[in-house]
């Protein structure tokens, strides 16, 4: 496949991606307990997911690192790998309830999650952070390349301007934040800050919401050390799993405090406080 930059209903896409796969993943037809994680780039998604594996089919999957396959435990819809897609390699998944992972916003999401109510964890994180991690992401992954910016400031710009994969970090986060608030039940609100601050109780709360038995303080405890940084990057980048294309990254909370250009906290904040207003949700995210 040519990798291409292209834009769809709005939505700017860079990459291992065509208009026939986004489509595909917005028309998708799931299963009754498919659970989805619905999040922007670099925002926490390859932990949740990693988290939800461990919660879902045991945490020896997570120990097996020999023969662990993410491709085989949560399938990326959207993507294209050669013939494949991740739709096609979703409905090759034989664990129940399976997981789903999407970064399409609203407008291309799984329109399932709306009229179907599917359980769907969506995954906030301080967008100064995200697109922080974004930059490297687009200069370490070999999918993606060809089409990052030279410097931190212009893929900043590009952010800004809704020009980089997936589009418009705001007009990703403002929906979604307004659909998951009117649909609590089958819905649930991670922030990466808040799963880094507090492991424990956001655990509980994934319980809760997937009607999944409590684990043992212990056993969170397992969890959360199996789901570290060095503990994932480890098990993920292998052959079988994402080598060399930086998938997991630093892993740390409020990192552009100390390397974000302060011109760019400015603007930020801004078109942050323009797309929320007064919500208490911007405390989150400046």
């Amino acid at each position: 496949m040519q990798l291409q930059s292209f834009v769809y209903d709005g939505v700017w896409f860079d990459g291992p991606y065509s208009k026939e796969s986004v489509l595909a993943t917005k028309n998708f037809q799931g299963l009754s307990d498919d659970i989805y994680v619905s999040t922007f780039p670099r925002s926490g998604t390859t932990w949740v997911q990693n988290i939800l594996i461990g919660m879902l089919y045991g945490l020896d999957v997570l120990e097996n690192n020999e023969n662990f396959e993410m491709n085989k435990l949560t399938a990326y819809l959207e993507i294209t790998l050669g013939e494949i897609t991740g739709c096609d390699l979703a409905n090759q998944m034989v664990r129940r309830p399976r997981l789903l992972k999407s970064h399409q916003p609203t407008n291309l999401a799984p329109q399932e999650i709306f009229s179907l109510k599917r359980k769907n964890v969506v995954v906030f994180r301080s967008p100064k952070d995200a697109l922080l991690s974004f930059h490297e992401f687009y200069h370490k992954n070999t999918f993606i390349r060809d089409f990052a910016s030279p410097t931190l400031g212009e893929f900043l710009d590009r952010s800004l301007a809704g020009q980089v994969l997936n589009g418009s970090w705001w007009l990703w986060a403002k929906p979604w934040l307004d659909f998951c608030r009117a649909n609590p039940d089958t819905n649930l609100m991670i922030h990466y800050e808040d799963l880094k601050e507090d492991f424990a109780k956001e655990i509980r709360r994934l319980e809760s919401f997937l009607n999944l038995s409590p684990m043992t303080s212990e056993t969170i405890d397992r969890l959360q050390a199996l789901t570290s940084v060095e503990s994932m990057r480890e098990r993920l980048d292998t052959e079988k799993n994402y080598k060399g294309m930086g998938v997991v990254n630093k892993g740390e909370a409020n990192r552009w405090k100390t390397e974000f250009p302060p011109e760019y906290v400015e603007k930020f904040d801004a078109l942050t406080r323009e797309t929320f207003g007064d919500d208490d949700i911007v405390a989150k995210f400046i």
